[in-house]
């Protein structure tokens, strides 16, 4: 939590008072995203737990089949606009780059979730989604053509070590008394 104040305070303490509407909007939006995936971590974990739970697979596809959908009923929300400044080429290769990045970045992402889903405890597997957090910062900044701040860096090294330690955390045998002798 630290490491995500420092980077939103840091980041909102820098934004212009006119765009304050356009924080608030954005915060709303994060908020309501964050409990989507609160409650898709706790069903996916309850699914893949089950005793008759499906293979990974056939979940992972599922899942696929319902984002495409949702994508779907979705188009008439996007705008279309750029078809009348762009040629044939480049739609064509915006959509074969769209193609690629939903089966890599989306189904085999989502299959390697419903991996970790079934084999981590929820508290350890709910905690990895702090590498796509780290990865969005980082395309985000080659986005924008600049280097992060050191506010930016702190929150995000903040967040990967609070991942390390509850990683660790989880693999000390409960109850131990062992200490690391120092050198």
């Amino acid at each position: 939590m630290i490491g995500v104040a420092i980077v939103n305070v840091a980041t909102i303490s820098a934004v212009d008072l006119a765009a304050s509407t356009s924080i608030i909007l954005g915060i709303l939006a994060s908020s309501v995203a964050l409990v989507i995936w609160i409650i898709y971590g706790l069903v996916n974990a309850a699914v893949m737990r089950a005793p008759d739970a499906p293979s990974g697979l056939q979940w992972t596809g599922l899942q696929g089949i319902g984002a495409a959908i949702g994508s779907f009923l979705l188009l008439p929300l996007a705008s279309f606009d750029l078809a009348d400044t762009v040629s044939g080429s480049e739609v064509l290769r915006f959509v074969g780059w769209a193609l690629v990045m939903g089966l890599a970045g989306s189904w085999l992402a989502t299959w390697f979730w419903v991996f970790a889903s079934r084999r981590l405890p929820l508290a350890l597997a709910a905690q990895l989604i702090v590498a796509e957090t780290v990865f969005g910062l980082a395309y985000g900044f080659m986005f924008e053509g600049r280097l992060r701040s050191p506010a930016e860096t702190i929150g995000a090294a903040l967040r990967v070590a609070s991942v390390c330690v509850a990683t660790a955390a989880f693999n000390t045998p409960r109850g131990s008394t062992q200490r690391l002798a120092s050198p």
